[in-house]
C-alpha cells in the first residue's frame, strides 16, 4: 500500500505542479494585459480630464475678464456722462450769459 499512496502523491504533485505552471503564466499574461489597458483607458482618462480642466480655467478667466469689462465699461459710460453733462452745462450757460450782455453802443 505504501507504493500505491507513493505513486498517488507523485501524480498528484506532477498535476499541481502543471497547474501552478499554468496558473503562473495566466497571472502572469493577465498582469502585463491589465497594465496595458490600464494605462491605456488611463491616458484617455487623462486627456478627458486635461480637455476639462482647460475648459473650465477659460470658463473662469472669460467669466473674470467679462465682469471686469462690464465694470469698466460702466465706469467708462459714467464718466463720459458726466463729461458730457459738464461740458454742455458750460457753453449752455456761457452762451446764456453772452446772450444776457448787449453792447451798450
Amino acid at each position: 500500500m505504501a507504493i500505491s499512496t507513493a505513486l498517488t502523491s507523485l501524480l498528484t504533485s506532477i498535476t499541481e505542479l502543471i497547474q501552478s505552471l499554468f496558473s503562473g503564466i495566466y497571472n502572469i499574461f493577465h498582469t502585463i494585459f491589465s497594465a496595458f489597458f490600464g494605462l491605456f483607458f488611463s491616458l484617455f482618462a487623462f486627456v478627458g480630464n486635461l480637455f476639462k480642466g482647460v475648459a473650465n480655467t477659460l470658463g473662469g478667466v472669460g467669466s473674470f475678464v467679462a465682469s471686469n469689462f462690464l465694470i469698466i465699461a460702466l465706469i467708462s459710460a459714467a464718466g463720459f456722462a458726466y463729461v458730457r453733462y459738464t461740458s454742455q452745462g458750460a457753453t449752455q450757460g456761457q452762451k446764456a450769459a453772452s446772450v444776457g450782455r448787449k453792447k451798450a453802443n
